[in-house]
């Protein structure tokens, strides 16, 4: 049987209303989208996607993408449904691991065992999030190309969330849940930027976490040390949302 053709598309623009541009926000002399895309250096072998918008305000991510030898897909900015499937196609990817630069705190040993997981299995999705463990902000999917192709013929609506269907209907799918050894079974933090706050506090953790790999049992033990930095982003939800 024929190798499953992964590749990893990172969703990210910087039209973002809560906090605008956050991707480009700077942390140890790296923006974010930067430091996702360094994490994902440890990744071999898998071709990796920049999926943005065609808007005029997003040509800084095509920059970034060429200055880090990374492929970018430019697609519509409200149907990111169509823009995944396009960017999928367009760079030969028949499984998609979405990952989106909301989330620059990837630990890269937990992405392997998934994708490990998704290329002995027949599995159509498989998250880490759909019954929540790990801390929000640390969230993998991985699905079929052939799947969310399938999905876009019928999802009329909701189409800037790439999962929706997936998370709405995950028994209409072969669907697996990765959940969190003890140590990581932390679903009490939150590691995801959607406002200031968030980024205050990740970068706060970063700062701490020195030049280090990211490690997510790392993370863990500087917010337990610190507890003071659970206090920043405290009111925010810790829970991925599904309107």
């Amino acid at each position: 049987m024929a190798k499953k053709k992964l590749g990893i598309i990172i969703e990210v623009r910087t039209g973002s209303k809560r906090l605008p541009a956050k991707c480009l926000k700077k942390i140890n002399n790296k923006n974010i989208i930067e430091i996702l895309l360094n994490s994902l250096s440890e990744i071999k072998n898998i071709k990796k996607i920049i999926a943005t918008t065609k808007l005029k305000q997003d040509d800084v991510l095509e920059k970034i993408a060429v200055r880090n030898n990374i492929n970018i897909f430019r697609g519509p900015s409200k149907d990111l449904v169509s823009r995944v499937i396009s960017a999928a196609k367009l760079g030969g990817i028949d499984h998609i691991i979405q990952l989106t630069a909301d989330n620059p705190l990837v630990d890269v040993n937990i992405l392997k065992k998934m994708i490990n997981i998704y290329y002995k299995n027949n599995y159509e999705f498989i998250s880490n999030s759909l019954v929540r463990s790990f801390p929000i902000g640390s969230d993998i999917r991985i699905f079929s190309l052939k799947s969310l192709i399938k999905i876009s013929k019928i999802q009329k609506t909701n189409r800037e969330h790439t999962c929706y269907y997936f998370l709405k209907n995950p028994k209409r799918f072969k669907t697996y849940n990765y959940f969190a050894s003890k140590k990581l079974n932390r679903p009490d933090i939150r590691l995801t930027i959607d406002y200031k706050e968030d980024f205050s506090f990740v970068k706060k953790v970063l700062i701490k976490n020195k030049n280090k790999k990211i490690r997510l049992l790392n993370i863990i033990n500087i917010i337990d040390n610190n507890p003071e930095l659970k206090k920043i982003n405290f009111k925010y939800p810790r829970t991925t949302i599904i309107n």
